[in-house]
């Protein structure tokens, strides 16, 4: 059995703990992408509102609110990407 001294287990905590924390300071840095609803998402599109919402899963989209029946908002710049394929 491989037993590690005190000293060395700390060593490893607080490498551990500066590896975690920069990889959150990382993500706080990531930039928040732009979003649009389903009724902006449909004229990027140039599709109906109904055929947005079946089509949703395509898009990068995110549900907002609580309720059952929340906003769907749409990565823009996924959009944009689809629509100038």
């Amino acid at each position: 059995m491989f037993e590690l001294s005190e000293s060395q287990i700390d060593r490893i905590a607080q490498k551990t703990a500066l590896i975690l924390f920069r990889k959150l300071k990382d993500k706080e840095n990531d930039p928040i992408p732009e979003t649009c609803t389903l009724t902006e998402a449909a004229k990027i599109l140039h599709v109906s509102k109904d055929h947005m919402r079946r089509i949703k899963d395509r898009f990068p989209h995110v549900k907002a609110g609580d309720s059952k029946q929340g906003r769907i908002l749409f990565v823009r710049s996924a959009l944009l990407e689809a629509y100038a394929k």
